[in-house]
């Protein structure tokens, strides 16, 4: 067989190449046009007109609105530039060698009876809550690694992944182990931000309408319709889709893992992760309750060993 790259793989690739494209493509929209028009619309339009007449209530709105500001734009920063988390080489060094050799001499189909499962350093000894239906390690064949639980392979990045939840285009990652932290606060603050943009300008309006005031259709008041618009959307959406990764979240659950229990021959399995409401939001959010809301720190663990519920252990792990 010739070495040239099979027709359904370079598709891959330039598929990759595409999302890589359309993820930059929606970073540029965020940070070139939508926060300068935001930001110029609530500070210079907004607030710092109101100095003259009501000092106290511009230093409460800025300073607000600015707190705000300040852990979305870093949230927003960590979760593209934090690496979502990949499989530790440790996991497959045995498994490449053995498989290298197989493949050489072709053994593949003995290459599993070649690696013993009592080895130290073997990627088999990893304890494991998911497993194929034969009872074996899960196996990327792409990426030529054992999979720890809960880890996936994502096609746009090109390798598998620590506790993969999705790929997100906004941010141009994965959402995974090493960020999962810095997007859920990446979510909550867009919301709160946007709706607390939408409030301010919201009564704007109603104290035009209450004081009679004339409405001229400028340039500004263009500026306010489109920002009132585009933060509303932004709430609306926003709202619906961080409260379900807090719903997923708070059953220590991913995106991923939530659509595969619509399967029906896994429809009625248990999370084997599930530790309790408690555990789980420690486990993204940290020991630490005075940094669960600031974009710093890291997720408890390794994202290769997870506890599981010990009231589980006993019914088996999940099937892969």
């Amino acid at each position: 067989v010739g070495g040239g790259r099979r027709p359904e793989s370079m598709a891959a690739d330039k598929w990759s190449d595409q999302i890589r494209a359309c993820g930059l493509f929606f970073i540029s929209i965020v940070v070139l046009m939508v926060i300068p028009l935001v930001y110029h619309c609530f500070v210079f339009l907004t607030a710092l007109p109101l100095w003259s007449v009501n000092p106290a209530s511009c230093v409460i709105l800025l300073i607000g609105f600015h707190t705000l500001f300040l852990l979305l734009v870093v949230s927003y920063w960590k979760v593209i530039f934090t690496d979502a988390g990949g499989v530790p080489y440790e996991l497959d060094e045995a498994w490449i060698s053995e498989l290298n050799l197989a493949h050489r001499f072709g053994l593949e189909a003995e290459v599993s009876e070649r690696v013993s499962e009592n080895a130290d350093n073997s990627p088999l000894t990893v304890p494991s809550a998911e497993r194929k239906l034969d009872g074996r390690q899960r196996y990327c064949r792409k990426c030529r690694k054992f999979k720890p639980d809960r880890a996936h392979h994502c096609k746009y990045c090109g390798r598998c992944v620590l506790k993969m939840d999705h790929h997100c285009p906004w941010v141009n990652n994965c959402i995974g182990y090493n960020n999962y932290k810095f997007f859920m606060l990446f979510c909550s603050y867009a919301t709160i931000t946007s709706f607390y943009v939408a409030c301010v300008i919201f009564t704007g309006f109603v104290a035009t309408i209450v004081e009679r005031r004339p409405i001229q259709f400028t340039v500004v008041e263009f500026e306010y319709v489109v920002v009132f618009c585009l933060m509303m959307a932004v709430t609306v959406v926003l709202t619906g889709f961080t409260g379900f990764h807090y719903m997923l979240l708070l059953k220590n659950m991913s995106t991923i893992e939530h659509v595969e229990k619509r399967d029906p021959t896994k429809k009625d399995q248990v999370n084997p992760f599930d530790l309790g409401k408690d555990k789980n939001w420690v486990q993204v959010f940290g020991d630490n309750p005075w940094l669960w809301f600031l974009p710093v720190g890291r997720t408890v663990g390794d994202g290769v060993h997870w506890e599981t519920n010990e009231n589980l252990q006993g019914a088996g792990g999940e099937q892969a």
